[in-house]
């Protein structure tokens, strides 16, 4: 069973069952209200102990994603399929807004800070001269104690006075530049696959190799010139982007999972 979920099996056999689980009550695969084939049905469908599906279903319950009925068994919850309401963040203004809402929520433990000479796609991205000299910030974001993100942000060095260590523990950057008069209004991004490596793997706790979300962003002034360029590693299962596409075109939101291995 578990041959058709090669990326997972670096992952303990109940998160795998878990993480199949999951994706199936969000797909709708489940009908909401009713109960879930039985531990023994889906011990022997997966391959495992019951016991280890006993612990999928409680981290699933954990989650908000079903609930444990006596005499009726293991049930969705009517909130599973697109809203994972321990996860959610929604404001009312665009991708930039909830982004920072996101944020406001989270913890920074910042790894590094120096000045260097840009790298050719940092000069690139912040539209630099070759080599020119930026401010580097390497930050961990955790929700509820929990690692999300690994990133590198530049920002050209005439800016770099707008940000302060201390302050970027607690402020989003794109916060902290706006206080400083630096208005932060577009931005261009590209999303993408990464695979962990040794230390990204040690910082989210995971196995290395296993894949990441890659964010590459360039947020822009209202003069239109650069002023910041990330480069992010998101957690798998913590860190999602919704996108709702129409022709008159539409939002775009991210949200936390809360989950707690």
């Amino acid at each position: 069973m578990f041959d058709a979920h090669a990326p997972l099996t670096s992952l303990p056999r109940f998160q795998q069952v878990r993480l199949i689980l999951r994706e199936r009550i969000r797909g709708g695969h489940y009908a909401t209200g009713l109960p879930l084939p039985g531990e023994r049905q889906l011990a022997e469908e997966f391959g495992v102990a019951r016991v280890t599906v006993r612990s999928a279903l409680a981290r699933l319950q954990e989650e908000g994603l079903v609930m444990r009925l006596r005499g009726k068994g293991t049930v969705p919850t009517a909130r599973n399929v697109a809203q994972p309401e321990a996860a959610v963040q929604t404001v009312r203004g665009g991708l930039l807004d909830n982004i920072v809402s996101v944020s406001m929520r989270t913890r920074v433990q910042v790894l590094e800070w120096k000045r260097m000479a840009a790298p050719p796609a940092v000069s690139a991205a912040l539209a630099l001269p070759p080599a020119a000299p930026v401010l580097k910030v390497v930050r961990v974001r955790k929700f509820k104690a929990q690692p999300i993100s690994y990133t590198e942000v530049f920002v050209p060095d005439d800016l770099a006075g707008a940000l302060d260590r201390h302050t970027l523990q607690d402020t989003p950057m794109l916060v902290a530049l706006e206080q400083h008069g630096i208005e932060v209004v577009s931005a261009e991004q590209t999303l993408g696959a990464a695979v962990a490596d040794l230390d990204v793997a040690r910082i989210f706790r995971i196995a290395p190799g296993v894949p990441l979300l890659r964010v590459s962003r360039v947020a822009s002034d209202a003069n239109g010139r650069p002023v910041q360029f990330l480069v992010g590693l998101y957690h798998p299962e913590r860190y999602t982007y919704q996108m709702r596409l129409t022709r008159a075109g539409a939002s775009t939101r991210v949200w936390i999972d809360a989950d707690q291995p």
